[in-house]
């Protein structure tokens, strides 16, 4: 509301209350004159009654002369007067007079007295032998009406004018209110001092309407932001949620909502039993409290996550001086299956060494204490040192191979290498050997050229044909082929157990130990075949079945 709005409020007003006054006056008017008509023809018949003849004169003057403002008339059909009390005027000529009587009979009618200059309302009763005329001035009739009129009037104006002050007061109150709450709005604005706020509706009207629009884009804005932090940690590739003081789920992402497979609804401003992490969680998380951070692992879904605790403040919610508790979880299924594999490399390794080497010092010391004499006996203590000699070097040499493989070292760009020439010269070596296994190798060999390190593709043959040969029997087979997408190595030997195929790239893992280190073989041959096409990237894919044999392929592309 505007000043114009507050004027035309009080017009308005002030025209309703006048036509209410004007419609109390007219009504109250009526009102009025019915009263006096009534009044008038009461008295027109009491003095019927009590006037019968020229004898009852007196009597009829003491019963209606005290009765003020009315004015009493008797006339014969002739119009002659007979009596008259409180008369007000001079009676009109006799003519005037008859005729005046004779068209008003039984009837109210105005007349104006001329002398007395007011008004007055008549009624005249008709008997068969007289006319009553009683008549009451018109100020009498209309008094209270008029009254109302007069002290209305004031009432109007005074309580109209009261009315425009109390608007306008409260006007202004709420206007400064809003215009102070609407400056308080404005410093939400982004730019506080571009939005003017005035002093009357209107141009607050407009200040709100810029605060307003701005608050939108601040909302929107908000809600933009909202949206990239939501996106930001569901794209995070580790879990996340966090407690308030209360322990309830504030927040949590879509990683760990996978890893807990729930959903958000289920859990969100609900407490950490929903979770479904057992007592243990319950526990570690009143230690994180005291210690104010910890980790600890779970298992879910066949994999292994760390979870982190650790208290955080809580002043982004408003919420000076309190801590809540952020969880995180990280999945370290390969860390910790990393960590397994080289706790048993360390122990494998000690043990694969530590064999030949007690071998070789029992040995040594039974030579250098003269405690073996005979000379066939020594040869055989000093080929046992030597054989277990170079078992030891064997395997060292893989270990640094497979360290090598590790690291990833090899030259960039690597010098084409012919594929088939390399395969052929593997066979070469390893066919005396086959001949004394009583195992065959044939060969299906297209020219491939590939960049790769001769040495790396030596041994990923070497290792996997060696395999094939050691682990077949007298008569067995073996065939190579090799074509511009793949190189597989198939035998018909002794196979692997399917519990076995997916350990069979571990070190030092050996399906049969005996045999193994019956050929001299360190563990390791299968290990550095995986490395080997894990930095080239290539892929290794293993078909197997007990006593049928089994097919190494491997994929270039």
């Amino acid at each position: 509301m505007n000043k114009k709005s507050l004027i035309l409020d009080y017009i308005v007003t002030f025209f309703l209350s006048f036509a209410l006054l004007l419609a109390s006056f007219l009504t109250t008017k009526n009102i009025s004159a019915n009263n006096a008509r009534k009044e008038l023809s009461y008295y027109g018949e009491e003095v019927s009654k009590t006037y019968r003849s020229e004898t009852d004169k007196d009597v009829t003057i003491s019963c209606f002369s005290k009765i003020q403002d009315i004015r009493i008339s008797i006339f014969d059909l002739d119009a002659n007067v007979l009596l008259e009390i409180n008369q007000f005027d001079k009676n009109p000529v006799k003519e005037d007079r008859k005729k005046e009587l004779e068209s008003h009979a039984d009837s109210y009618y105005y007349k104006d007295s001329l002398t007395m200059g007011y008004s007055v309302l008549y009624f005249v009763k008709k008997t068969s032998v007289y006319y009553i005329r009683v008549g009451l001035p018109r100020s009498n009739v209309e008094e209270a009406a008029n009254l109302l009129l007069l002290y209305g009037s004031i009432a109007l104006v005074a309580l109209d004018s009261l009315y425009f002050v109390y608007r306008y007061f409260t006007y202004r109150k709420a206007l400064n209110q809003l215009r102070n709450e609407v400056n308080k709005l404005k410093e939400l604005s982004p730019h506080p001092n571009a939005l003017a706020v005035g002093n009357d509706l209107e141009a607050i009207d407009k200040g709100i309407a810029d605060v307003s629009l701005n608050l939108k884009e601040k909302m929107e804005s908000l809600h933009r932001e909202s949206l990239k932090v939501d996106y930001i940690l569901d794209s995070m590739e580790e879990g996340l949620l966090v407690l308030n003081e209360k322990d309830q789920i504030i927040l949590i992402n879509k990683y760990a909502l996978n890893i807990l497979s729930l959903e958000k609804e289920d859990v969100l401003n609900k407490e950490f039993h929903y979770l479904m992490l057992g007592e243990e969680f319950k526990n570690k998380i009143q230690e994180a409290k005291q210690k104010e951070y910890l980790s600890y692992d779970i298992e879910r879904k066949g994999r292994t996550y760390e979870l982190l605790l650790s208290l955080v403040p809580l002043d982004w919610l408003g919420k000076e001086n309190i801590k809540g508790l952020a969880v995180l979880f990280l999945d370290v299924t390969e860390q910790r299956m990393n960590e397994k594999l080289k706790r048993d490399f360390f122990q494998n390794a000690s043990h694969e060494l530590k064999t030949p080497l007690t071998t070789i010092v029992g040995y040594s010391e039974l030579l250098s204490n003269s405690l073996i004499k005979d000379k066939k006996e020594r040869k055989k203590a000093l080929d046992v040192i030597t054989s277990e000699s170079k078992r030891m070097r064997t395997v060292i040499d893989d270990m640094l191979s497979l360290a090598t493989l590790e690291n990833d070292e090899k030259p960039t760009p690597l010098a084409p290498l012919n594929a088939k020439r390399a395969v052929e010269d593997v066979v070469s070596s390893l066919s005396l050997i086959a001949k004394e296994k009583g195992v065959s190798i044939k060969t299906h060999l297209e020219e491939v050229t590939l960049n790769i390190l001769p040495m790396d593709f030596d041994r990923l043959v070497r290792n996997l044909v060696s395999n094939a040969i050691f682990y077949n029997h007298e008569g067995g087979h073996v065939i190579l082929r090799l074509d511009s997408s793949s190189f597989s190595c198939e035998d018909d030997g002794i196979g692997i157990d399917e519990k076995y195929q997916q350990r069979i790239f571990e070190r030092f893992f050996r399906v049969d130990k005996s045999r193994s280190r019956k050929d001299g073989g360190t563990g390791l041959g299968l290990a550095i075949v995986k490395h080997i096409c894990l930095n080239y990237h290539y892929r290794i894919q293993l078909v197997s079945h007990i006593q049928e044999g089994s097919k190494f392929t491997i994929y270039f592309k």
